[in-house]
C-alpha cells in the first residue's frame, strides 16, 4: 500500500512537498531489496541508513524476490524505492521480456550502485569448465521470471543452446546453492554482487568452480546486448586460485515517479556527500561514484536526483 506521507499540513503549505528547507525529509518510504540473506538487502540497509541518518527520513528495507519483484511492486505503488537491475530498467521501460506488453514506467534512476555479475558456479565433479560443457547437465537457471534467469539464457544462446540442451532447474539463488551442494544439480547461474554469499560458503568446501566466459563469447554478449559489460573478480575471495571473468549489469536506486524532487534531491545529497560512510558500511559501494552514477543507464533520472547532478557539473542522459 503506498504510504501515506507525515506532516500533512505542512506539504500542504509547501505546495504537497514533504521537504523542509534544511534538508530534511518529512515521510516512511519501504524500499524493496532482495533474498534477506543476498547483497541487496544488506547493501540497500546500508543506504537506508545513511539516508534516514542525514535526512530524518524513515526509509525502511524490504526483503523481496529481487529486481523483477521489485518493479512489480513499484508498479503497484506498494514499494516507493528499491534496488533493481538495469538489465530489468531496460527490460520494464520497453515492455519486454519478463514485461512484455506491459512496461512499467512509473519510477526513475537516483543512482547506479555497484556491478552485478553474472557468476557461473559448477560443481567440480560435473566436469563443466565452459558454459560449453553445460550440455545435457542439470543446471539451475534461477528462479522463474527472474533478472538472472533471463540473463542464463542470454548467455546459453551466445554459445548456441537453449534450455532444449540442458536439464533446466527454476530454483532461487538459496535453492541453488543447496541443491548444489547436495548434488542435486551441476552448476547455476546467478547475478549478484561480488563476491556473494552463498557462494563464499559453498567455496568452503573446495568443491566448486566458478567459470569463466572467454574473450570471443564476451564480445559477443555485448555486441548483442550492450548493457552488460566484462568484468574480472579482483581478488580470489572464492579460493579458486584464479581470477574468474564474466559479464555484469549495475544495480541501481529507484523510486516512484510521483515522490518530490526536493525529497529525491535530498536523499541523492545524502548519499554522495556522505560516500565515504556509505563505504565504510559495505565495501560495495567503492564503485559508487559521482561520475559513474549513470552508468547502465540511458535516462530517466528522477528530476529531483538530476538537480543534483547538474549542481555538480554532470550531464544527466536523456535530458
Amino acid at each position: 500500500m503506498k504510504k501515506i506521507f507525515a506532516a500533512l499540513c505542512v506539504c500542504a503549505v509547501l505546495g504537497g512537498a514533504a521537504f523542509a528547507a534544511d534538508g530534511k525529509v518529512n515521510g516512511s518510504f519501504l524500499m524493496g531489496t532482495g533474498s534477506a540473506t543476498g547483497n541487496y538487502y544488506s547493501f540497500g540497509s546500508v543506504l537506508a541508513q545513511v539516508i534516514n541518518k542525514y535526512t530524518g527520513s524513515n526509509i525502511t528495507v524490504s526483503s523481496t524476490g529481487g529486481s523483477v519483484e521489485n518493479v512489480r511492486l513499484l508498479k503497484k505503488e506498494e514499494n516507493e524505492m528499491a534496488l533493481i537491475q538495469t538489465d530489468v530498467n531496460s527490460y520494464a521501460l520497453n515492455g519486454i521480456e519478463q514485461f512484455a506488453g506491459n512496461p512499467v514506467n512509473n519510477y526513475a534512476a537516483i543512482t547506479a550502485c555497484y556491478p552485478e555479475m553474472v557468476q557461473i558456479v559448477a560443481s567440480k565433479s560435473s566436469g563443466i569448465k565452459s558454459v560449453a560443457d553445460m550440455r545435457g547437465k542439470r543446471i539451475c537457471v534461477g528462479a522463474v521470471g527472474s533478472g538472472y534467469e533471463v540473463a542464463a539464457r542470454q548467455i546459453l544462446g551466445i554459445y548456441g543452446m537453449n534450455y532444449d540442451d540442458i536439464d533446466e532447474r527454476f530454483l532461487s539463488q538459496s535453492e541453488g546453492k543447496n541443491a548444489l551442494q547436495d548434488d542435486q544439480i551441476d552448476a547455476f547461474f546467478m547475478c549478484s554482487g561480488y563476491p556473494n554469499a552463498n557462494v563464499t560458503e559453498l567455496s568452503l568446501t573446495g568443491k566448486i568452480e566458478v567459470i569463466s566466459i572467454d574473450d570471443e563469447h564476451l564480445k559477443l554478449i555485448g555486441e548483442k546486448y550492450p548493457f552488460y559489460a566484462p568484468f574480472t573478480t579482483p581478488d580470489d575471495q572464492y579460493n579458486l586460485g584464479h581470477p574468474v571473468t564474466s559479464v555484469a549489469v549495475m544495480s541501481m536506486l529507484v523510486v516512484l515517479k510521483d515522490i518530490s524532487a526536493d525529497d529525491v534531491y535530498a536523499m541523492t545529497a545524502a548519499l554522495y556527500d556522505h560516500l565515504d560512510e556509505v563505504r565504510a558500511l559495505n565495501k560495495k559501494a567503492n564503485y559508487m561514484s559521482l561520475e559513474g552514477a549513470f552508468r547502465g543507464i540511458p535516462g530517466n533520472v528522477h528530476p529531483g536526483a538530476a538537480k543534483f547532478y547538474e549542481e555538480k557539473g554532470l550531464t544527466v542522459p536523456g535530458k
